[in-house]
């Protein structure tokens, strides 16, 4: 075996311009195998290190085809849904919600999950100090809190004695009765915990609050039979209650797919495709390269043959090469996919507007190491078992009364025939996929949400309910009112306006009717998102009103509710007819009706996918609707300078009104969109890499065996020159011999392009196109052409004499 070994080895070094491209291509292929299918399996299809994690499921709602995440299941649904459901061995719900922690001298707002007994049971947490919460904190006056150990580290600088102290949470105190363990996060990550405690008597359901839930299927039980389950139990929920369901379905999905989102499932597979098509590009690629490099030397394996040497003997020489070269590009693929991860998790780290999961497990894992392993072993046989197998098997007294290698064997030829269709096929489609989804994005990233985006910075601001609740409503009027004059009065600040929901974050979507129409006796109601704004709100994003008018200082409290729709509510909801005067019932704001008063140009709440785009939306006036979570909006006056950062401008402001307000979440509103797109673009960039590998390892292939093929026929090339034929006659020869070639791997190619585009069209990944359509066979067809007239070119330079000798 090292005999064979070093006789590789011997070979490869007398061409090392050979070994180094062969060793090159595979490189290639393999680093992203292994990257992408350890990103998949570490990452997006990473199983959930807990003793129940395979069954480990979210129920959620689909609302118009859309799925939503986080907490989008009304309470007084999850308690129906707990006496209905069969497929669950048991479900639970939490809250999440940013609350502030105070002290004498600051107030920081952290994000707190609101849990039972069970959450931490399922998540398997410990404490770090003192205890995790009790079923008796949950139904107890007293108010308690789990500090995560991020919040114990940061605001009380690991004080050891902190459990039984008190802090001031929302202005009023909690007792700490325990630290989670380091590195604690289920499913988000929270900064503290605290009981979970929501009523249900005597609340209206459409004011219920809405929670996340999840639970453990049953043994035996498959998440497509909790979903058929789930789907019956909200269609009951849609006929009793049309108004808040008709149009709202209930979903069981993984935690992972949570993450990624309706369509991601798409996604993986889309990826695991375009991977495997670029590893079985360069294994065709390497394995053609050495069938042609064993052709070469088929004289010296049939004289060695003729001498007595077993067909086994030549198989096991020729495949130590493609052993050496799979080995070798093995190690380079480890090395190069590990670094790739490491950049991957650090931009996530940094880039991402969310914590990545706690399932994420950065770098290669031993999964790694055994994809690793199986891929080389598999490129070994595929790269060097078959060529050696092809090349051995021959007549070797054809082969010694042969005089030269100008032609190719019609098995050769075909098998020349087949790759580059082959090639085509797989380029094709990977190419096509990735325009596709460079398409989406370009698309995505150049979108125009209808609002005046640029020099504003935005930021979260919530109330406490116990001061400003609804008894004390008028206070949170007053309490944003003093704020937009504080910031306001600053020279620096040109603008300051306040809004439920803003372009970079998800709109409120809410069933609605519209006065007049009859919707039958099984009524699916239409919907809008719905966005409470004040009066300015308009003019400091730079709307532009079409009809009627905007909110002015006579839509207050105590008059007739008034709404401002978009340009596409109108079109969509009233037919064609004049908005203006039109009435409009909010079904999940107490049934409220509100007349239009003005129509203004169309905007988009989250990000620009098209059902987003395409979503009508409706504006109501704040001091109508009073609420106390706002976002606030400033934009910088021209004059300011780096001193007058908003930003401390506004926590200051907001503070000095009241110790327990403090801002958070706090952007630049194109920051905040970029960070939505994060994903999304580096998905992008994914495919882009994709496209590119494609590109070089498919188009130098084609190249190479086309050039080859047409090299071994040089002194057909001659002869055809000795009986006459002109420089086109030859040109055309052989460029319809290719078109042949590249219409039967675009037969194949094409659909399967636009099947796999489709397929992630379906999950809004991905948008196709003409240009893409046209555009990737066109690309791959000049490539051809290329591949047939440059060599068939150095051909025709030689003289027919010449042509004729050629070896």
């Amino acid at each position: 075996m090292l005999d064979d070994i070093l006789y590789a080895v011997r070979g490869m070094l007398k061409n090392p311009r050979f070994a180094a491209l062969t060793t090159f291509v595979m490189t290639i292929g393999l680093s992203l195998c292994i990257y992408m299918f350890s990103f998949i399996f570490n990452t997006l299809s990473g199983t959930i290190p807990l003793e129940d994690g395979e069954r480990l499921r979210k129920v959620t709602t689909v609302v118009n085809g859309v799925a939503y995440d986080g907490t989008s299941v009304r309470y007084q649904e999850y308690l129906d849904i707990v006496n209905q459901q069969t497929s669950f061995e048991f479900l639970d719900a939490y809250d999440t919600y940013t609350v502030t922690v105070s002290t004498s001298d600051r107030a920081i707002r952290y994000s707190s999950h609101f849990v039972s007994e069970e959450f931490f049971k399922v998540s398997e947490a410990k404490p770090a100090l003192g205890r995790l919460l009790t079923k008796a904190d949950s139904t107890s006056n007293e108010r308690v809190v789990v500090l995560g150990d991020f919040v114990w580290r940061e605001m009380f600088a690991s004080d050891p004695t902190i459990v039984g102290q008190k802090i001031r949470i929302d202005g009023k105190n909690h007792t700490v009765v325990g630290v989670t363990a380091p590195g604690y996060r289920f499913p988000d990550f929270a900064q503290m915990y605290m009981p979970f405690k929501v009523e249900s008597q005597g609340i209206a359901r459409e004011d219920s609050n809405y929670v996340a839930v999840y639970g453990v299927l049953k043994e035996g039980v498959s998440e497509q039979q909790a979903n058929r389950e789930m789907e019956t139990i909200f269609a009951e929920f849609a006929r009793q209650y049309p108004e808040l369901n008709s149009t709202k379905i209930g979903f069981v999905w993984t935690f992972q797919l949570e993450k990624i989102g309706k369509g991601g499932d798409a996604l993986v597979l889309a990826m695991a495709l375009a991977v495997l098509f670029i590893l079985i590009l360069a294994c065709v690629n390497v394995g053609n390269l050495l069938l042609s490099r064993a052709i070469e030397r088929n004289k010296e394996s049939a004289i060695r043959t003729a001498l007595g040497a077993p067909r086994s003997v030549l198989i096991r020489q020729l495949m130590c090469e493609s052993l050496i070269i799979s080995v070798l590009s093995g190690c380079l693929a480890v090395l190069i996919a590990g670094y790739g991860l490491d950049l991957t998790f650090d931009y996530f780290l940094n880039s991402l507007p969310i914590e990545p999961p706690f399932w994420w497990q950065a770098g290669l894992t031993q999964a790694s190491l055994i994809i690793t392993v199986v891929t080389v072993l598999s490129t070994i046989l595929i790269t060097g078992g078959l060529p050696a197998w092809r090349a051995t098997k021959t007549d070797i007294n054809a082969v010694l009364r042969d005089g030269t290698r100008g032609a190719q064997s019609k098995t050769a030829g075909l098998l020349s025939k087949v790759i580059v269709g082959l090639e085509v096929t797989l380029s094709c489609a990977l190419i096509m996929l990735s325009a596709a989804m460079l398409n989406l994005v370009s698309k995505m990233n150049d979108a125009d949400y209808g609002v005046a985006i640029d020099n504003r910075v935005a930021a979260r601001i919530a109330l406490p309910s116990e001061r400003y609740g609804k008894e004390n409503i008028e206070r949170a009027k007053q309490y944003y009112r003093s704020l937009e004059e504080k910031l306001t009065a600053n020279p620096a600040i040109e603008s300051v306006t306040f809004s439920q929901s803003l372009p970079h974050t998800w709109g409120i979507f809410q069933n609605i009717s519209v006065e007049g129409v009859d919707y039958g006796k099984n009524p699916s109601y239409p919907g809008s998102n719905v966005n409470i704004v004040t009066n300015n709100y308009f003019s400091a994003m730079e709307m532009t009103l079409l009809e009627g008018r905007l909110f002015n200082n006579t839509d207050s409290a105590g008059t007739s509710l008034n709404a401002v729709v978009t340009k596409n509510f109108a079109e969509k909801q009233l037919a064609g007819e004049n908005p203006i005067g039109k009435r409009i019932k909010l079904m999940e704001m107490d049934n409220a009706v509100v007349t239009i008063v003005g129509v203004t140009n169309n905007v988009i709440f989250g990000q620009p996918f098209d059902h987003n785009s395409d979503k009508a939306s409706m504006f109501l006036a704040y001091e109508q609707f009073p609420r106390l979570h706002m976002k606030a909006v400033i934009k910088n006056a021209p004059t300011a300078t780096a001193m007058h950062n908003p930003v401390s401008l506004l926590t200051k402001a907001a503070v000095e009104l009241d110790a327990d307000v403090a801002p958070y979440s706090i952007t630049d509103i194109q920051a905040g969109i970029d960070s939505r797109l994060s994903g999304m673009n580096f998905i992008a960039n994914i495919f882009i890499l994709f496209a590119i590998s494609s590109m070089v390892i498919a188009f130098s292939g084609i190249y190479g065996v086309m050039a080859n093929s047409i090299v071994q026929k040089t002194q057909e090339i001659g002869v055809r020159r000795a009986l006459g034929a002109d420089n086109s006659n030859v040109y055309n020869h052989y460029l319809m011999q290719a078109t042949k070639q590249l219409v039967a791997g675009l037969i194949l190619g094409i659909p399967a392009g636009v099947l796999l585009v489709k397929m992630l069209e379906q999950g809004s990944m991905a948008e196709g196109s003409l240009l893409v359509y046209i555009g990737v066979p066109v690309l791959i067809s000049l490539v051809i052409i290329l591949a047939v007239v440059l060599p068939v070119r150095n051909a025709l330079n030689m003289e027919p004499s010449s042509a004729l000798r050629h070896e």
